[in-house]
C-alpha cells in the first residue's frame, strides 16, 4: 500500500462510526468500490507529494538525479523516511553511509515517538504499520551493515531491537541473528531464539548444524543435518558440485527462494558467506556423514574450495 492510498484510507475510516470487525470490512468493501471509481474525495498530503518524488527518483534514467529528487522528497517531508533509506543505498562510501542512516534513524525515532507509536500499543507490530514500516527497514539495513563489517555485537543489539518492535519478524532479521550466534558459538542464545522461532527451513538449521559443528558435539551436528537432507535434498546435490541440473525457472529470480528446492541452498549459500567461510571443512564433513548414513559410495564430484 503506498502512502497516498493509506492516507485515504485513514480518512475514510474516521469518517466512518465503526464499532464491530464486521461493520469495518462492509466499510473495507465500500472504500475499495469508492476507490476504484474514483469517488472518493482527498487532499493529497505532503507525505504523498514526497513519495511521487520518491517514485520520480526510483524511475531516474542517471544516479545523479535519482539522488537530487529523493533528497528534495525526504526535504521536503522528512516523514518520507524511504526518502532518506534511497540516499543511503545510493551512497557508496561507507562512512558517509553509516553517518547518514545514523542520523535518520535517530531523527525518525524522535519523530515516531512524537506521534505515539512507541506505545504499548504498536511495539511488537512496527512492520504491520504504515507509518513505522520504514523505520524497521532502516533498522534492517543498519544490521546488515554492521554484519558485514565484523561488528557482530552491535549486529545483534540491531537484530533483537527489530524483534522486539515486531515480532512477527516479516524482514527475516531473526535468520541473520541465528547465523550470527553460531558464528560466535553461542548455544545458550541460539537455542533461546530456536524456541522462539522453531521453524524447518535452512536458515534456522543450518545455523544450528554449524553451531555444533564448531562446538565438535558431532551427534547434535548430525542431528541437524538429518534434518537438513529430509527437508532439502538439493543441500546434498550442491555439495556434490551436481546442483545446476535441477535448477528450475522458479529458482531464478534474483532474491527470492522456494522452500526445499535448489534455490533456498543457493540463495542460503550466497547469503550467509560470513558464517559459512569460517567452516573451510564443513563440506566435507556434511557429505561424509550423508554417504556413511545411507552407504553411499561419494560421486567424486566435490572439489575444495567451491564456495570461496
Amino acid at each position: 500500500m503506498d502512502s497516498r492510498l493509506n492516507n485515504m484510507l485513514n480518512d475514510f475510516l474516521k469518517k466512518s462510526d465503526v464499532k464491530t470487525e464486521e461493520e469495518l470490512n462492509e466499510k473495507l468493501q465500500e472504500f475499495a468500490q469508492k476507490y476504484n471509481a474514483d469517488e472518493l474525495e482527498y487532499e493529497e498530503t505532503d507525505l504523498d507529494k514526497a513519495y511521487a518524488l520518491l517514485e520520480k527518483a526510483q524511475n531516474a534514467i542517471t544516479e545523479k538525479k535519482a539522488l537530487k529528487l529523493a533528497k528534495e522528497a525526504y526535504e521536503f517531508c522528512s516523514a518520507c523516511f524511504d526518502a532518506l533509506l534511497f540516499q543511503v543505498n545510493l551512497e557508496e562510501d561507507p562512512l558517509k553511509r553509516d553517518e547518514l542512516l545514523a542520523e535518520g534513524l535517530a531523527k525518525e525515532k524522535e519523530r515516531l515517538q512524537k506521534e505515539g507509536f512507541f506505545d504499548k500499543d504498536s511495539i511488537g507490530i512496527f512492520y504491520g504499520i504504515f507509518e513505522t514500516r520504514p523505520y524497521i527497514r532502516g533498522l534492517y539495513l543498519r544490521t546488515t551493515n554492521l554484519l558485514d563489517d565484523g561488528k557482530y555485537t552491535q549486529g545483534i543489539e540491531s537484530c533483537k531491537e527489530i524483534l522486539k518492535l515486531n515480532n512477527n519478524d516479516n524482514t527475516g532479521v531473526r535468520y541473520l541473528l541465528m547465523a550470527t550466534y553460531a558464528l560466535l558459538e553461542n548455544e545458550k542464545e541460539a537455542l533461546k531464539l530456536y524456541k522462539q522461532y522453531p521453524e524447518e527451513n535452512l536458515e534456522m538449521l543450518f545455523p544450528l548444524f554449524a553451531l555444533y559443528y564448531k562446538l565438535g558435539n558431532d551427534e547434535k551436528a548430525h542431528q541437524y543435518l538429518d534434518k537438513i537432507f529430509k527437508i532439502n535434498p538439493y543441500f546434498v546435490t550442491f555439495l556434490e558440485n551436481s546442483y545446476d541440473d535441477d535448477l528450475e525457472d522458479d529458482d531464478l529470480i534474483p532474491g527470492c527462494y522456494t522452500v526445499g528446492r535448489s534455490s533456498e541452498v543457493l540463495y542460503y549459500m550466497a547469503t550467509y558467506g560470513f558464517l559459512i567461510f569460517t567452516m573451510n571443512s564443513f563440506e566435507e564433513y556434511a557429505l561424509a556423514y550423508y554417504y556413511k548414513k545411507n552407504k553411499k559410495t561419494s560421486k567424486n564430484k566435490h572439489k575444495k574450495g567451491k564456495l570461496s
